[in-house]
């Protein structure tokens, strides 16, 4: 009897001895793998050797925290990437003005230039200091933005007539640019929650970017669809391309990739904002050679 006690005790032990053993030895090898991970910039996880339940749920958690770990560097890596770019893009947008505004000067302090040349050029100063103060205006505003630091006076809104009072008001600019705008606007009142300044500031963004890059015909159109008001932008646009129309609202993003200082790509990034900020949709997209731009405004409950 004291015989097959001891025999069983032996077993016992031999089996813990060998757990402990295989048990070890995963552990060795969680180890190796872990510092061969850290070690290295790769997406490798930890592979299990051992079938024990709870090993196996050790070396999951594991996983998952390197997964996450991962993620974590990958954003990071992506967020410092966009302040390069944007410092990057931000100096180049002041150096153009900059630039002009000082090699004006530099004529204007010319003794032999004529007095009328000299005012010629000053008014061209006046008007790049505007366009730089306008710049440095929008990249306030869109840090605010980001920020959530932008105030909005909310209330409701005839969104019927804010789009022809600013229609209106461009009036002038599209005879100057030999548009013939096509509006088809359903002249019942539409009412939504929103800021009017901001309402109107993101019509007339986007009736801006129609008269700096429009081609052929250009429609500006709003109708009520279920439970919400569609208004959308949509012009000729031959040389945007499917990625473009994606990355249109991206923060200073143009499709003039040699940035001729036309455009900062701020407008639609401000627009954007505005509209999301204030509870609305916008999205672009192409369609053939057309560039269309829809406004999703979701209606008052008692106006529906």
């Amino acid at each position: 009897m004291q015989l097959f006690v001891i025999i069983v005790l032996l077993a016992i032990i031999g089996i813990v001895v060998t757990l402990y053993t295989l048990s070890l030895k995963e552990i060795r090898n969680i180890k190796n793998q872990l510092k061969k991970i850290n070690g290295t910039k790769t997406n490798s996880k930890i592979l299990a050797t051992n079938s024990n339940k709870e090993i196996k749920g050790l070396i999951a958690e594991i996983n998952k925290s390197i997964e996450e770990k991962q993620k974590s560097e990958a954003e990071h890596k992506n967020i410092d990437l966009e302040v390069r770019q944007a410092i990057a893009n931000m100096s180049h947008d002041l150096r153009t003005p900059l630039t002009s505004i000082m090699g004006y000067i530099q004529l204007i302090e010319d003794d032999n230039i004529k007095e009328e040349e000299r005012k010629q050029y000053l008014n061209i100063v006046k008007n790049r200091t505007k366009d730089l103060e306008g710049l440095i205006s929008s990249f306030y505003d869109l840090s605010r933005l980001e920020g959530n630091e932008y105030k909005f006076n909310m209330a409701s809104i005839n969104i019927s007539n804010v789009m022809c009072e600013v229609l209106g008001s461009f009036y002038n600019d599209f005879l100057r640019a030999n548009i013939n705008p096509i509006v088809e606007i359903d002249e019942k009142p539409y009412f939504i929650i929103g800021d009017e300044v901001a309402i109107k500031r993101v019509i007339s963004n986007l009736i801006q970017n129609i008269l700096r890059y429009g081609q052929g015909d250009v429609v500006f159109s709003l109708k009520k669809q279920e439970d919400t008001v569609i208004t959308f932008f949509e012009n000729t646009a031959k040389n945007l391309t499917k990625e473009d129309a994606e990355h249109l609202f991206d923060r200073f993003f143009t499709a003039d990739r040699a940035r001729t200082g036309k455009s900062t790509g701020l407008g639609l990034a401000i627009t954007k904002q505005l509209v999301n900020q204030m509870g609305h949709e916008i999205k672009s997209e192409l369609i053939s050679d057309k560039l269309r731009i829809t406004l999703i405004w979701k209606m008052i409950k008692e106006f529906k």
